[in-house]
């Protein structure tokens, strides 16, 4: 395949029947992928046949996980109706695509959901943890700001590697007590957003949507519809009085939170496993029509092998009896489809950014259309957007005026949030949303003072003594690795 694809670039870039080459290069690289992705499949589906299955046989008192349990069921009958019609009837169906990206959607929108939970469950264990300490037995003692100051400082630096200190940076920021004003918290989220000046808008734009997710700002759609005991869980953490909590509360509330974190962790496993099969049966159809068997060897027939077996299995344990021989015929099989695939893949962008809009040629532009996306299925960000192609070489830059506006039009979104919060709660959404920042400093040395000034300027011992604990945790845990 590489050295095919060798040629074809040569042909083409020679304007050697050009677009007969386009057209043939079309052809690889969908082979490519359909190979890579097939040989995927096979390694991961009886896993997730696997998960769906303990998913059905256990029975759950809880809402959510029946709603969840339930859909995974229909999700799976779909898929396998899917995949049994390529690989055993070997006649799919063009609806399918749309089903498939139907369930992926779905999906997709049940992780924003959750993560909006995860950000809030963070936000509020943050309070949680810095009262906790007040309510304890013995008495507290009080902390050296400088000497903790100081760790942190060599923390940092221990390293000689600029995104591993930006990390640790990030990492302490956001554990450190917060006595900022409002109009402080602003100016800093103002000079970051004039970091991305010159540059795209769509980062301008990502980076705010982040700075909003972290901050509760917007609540995502369906969030009173779907996961109800979450929901109810997050406006009880949302209604209470942290200014008046007492330890009884603090157990509860911080047990609770465990309890669903946990839950939403299990969730998001098996919407992760289902929707890496997902991107991969989604690869094969729209790559199905372009496929080259000549380019397939037998790794490509055995994958196709295990994954008929497992759709057309009544009983999947009876199925995977022989699957040890197959597999073995697939040691290094992944491994050297994607090198072929990667190979091939890496003059997608200039063909399609150069030769989509010179021909007319119909085939050719739906030929692109479904690699583009089959690329997007194929990257390390399993629910990326498949209708925007990243691909325009057009700049639609970010000058001043536009991140002021936007820059505006946050600070007043925060501002009425904010008014609407407690001081415990501003201060743990500051924090959260200062771990998101770009470093903000210039020096070392103002790392060391914005340490010293942030431990000093807290007069709460309990709160102290949790930002200590849990500093010198992330400190021994990242020694450690």
């Amino acid at each position: 395949m590489k050295t095919t694809g060798k040629k074809l670039m040569t042909y083409i870039q020679a304007d050697k029947d050009r677009e007969e080459n386009i057209l043939k290069y079309q052809q690889l690289l969908g082979t490519a992928f359909n190979n890579y992705s097939t040989i995927k499949l096979s390694m991961n589906l009886f896993t997730l046949y696997e998960r769906i299955a303990d998913l059905l046989d256990t029975e759950s008192p809880d809402d959510d996980m029946m709603m969840v349990r339930d859909e995974m069921e229909e999700y799976i009958n779909t898929l396998s109706f899917s995949l049994r019609t390529v690989f055993v009837d070997k006649n799919p169906e063009d609806s399918l695509i749309a089903d498939i990206t139907s369930i992926r959607d779905k999906i997709t929108a049940d992780m924003k959901l959750l993560t909006f939970y995860v950000d809030a469950y963070e936000i509020y264990e943050y309070i949680l943890n810095r009262k906790e300490p007040k309510f304890r037995d013995e008495e507290l003692s009080e902390v050296d700001a400088t000497e903790l100051a100081e760790a942190m400082f060599s923390f940092v630096f221990a390293e000689d590697d600029k995104l591993l200190i930006n990390t640790r940076i990030q990492d302490l920021v956001a554990q450190l007590p917060v006595r900022m004003t409002k109009s402080h918290f602003f100016d800093i989220i103002s000079n970051s957003l004039m970091i991305y000046r010159g540059g795209e808008k769509k980062s301008v734009d990502g980076f705010i949507e982040s700075i909003r997710d972290a901050a509760l700002l917007d609540e995502p759609d369906g969030i009173k519809d779907r996961y109800s005991s979450l929901y109810s869980f997050y406006k009880e953490l949302r209604e209470q009085n942290y200014e008046a909590i007492d330890k009884e509360k603090v157990e509860e509330l911080s047990d609770k939170i465990s309890e669903n974190a946990d839950k939403i962790s299990s969730i998001c496993s098996d919407y992760m496993m289902m929707t890496e099969v997902i991107n991969d049966i989604l690869v094969v159809l729209y790559t199905e029509g372009m496929k080259d068997s000549s380019f397939l060897d037998e790794r490509y027939d055995t994958a196709s092998e295990i994954i008929s077996e497992i759709v057309k299995a009544t009983d999947i344990y009876e199925a995977s009896a022989g699957f040890d021989e197959l597999f073995v015929k697939l040691e290094g099989a992944q491994e050297d489809a994607y090198e072929n695939l990667a190979s091939i893949n890496s003059n997608l962008d200039d063909l399609y950014n150069t030769y989509y809009e010179m021909y007319d040629d119909e085939s050719m532009k739906t030929n692109f259309d479904s690699l583009i996306k089959v690329d997007r299925l194929t990257s390390t960000s399993l629910f990326m957007d498949l209708d925007d192609n990243g691909l325009s070489i057009v700049i639609d830059e970010a000058d001043e005026i536009y991140i002021n506006e936007e820059k505006n039009s946050l600070i007043q979104d925060f501002t009425e949030h904010f008014g609407n919060l407690g001081k415990s709660e501003r201060r743990s959404i500051m924090a959260k949303v200062m771990s998101l920042m770009p470093v903000f400093f210039n020096t070392k040395q103002e790392i060391k003072e914005y340490f010293e000034y942030a431990l000093s300027s807290c007069s709460d011992v309990a709160e102290m003594t949790a930002c200590k604990e849990l500093i010198d945790d992330l400190i021994l845990y990242d020694s450690r690795d």
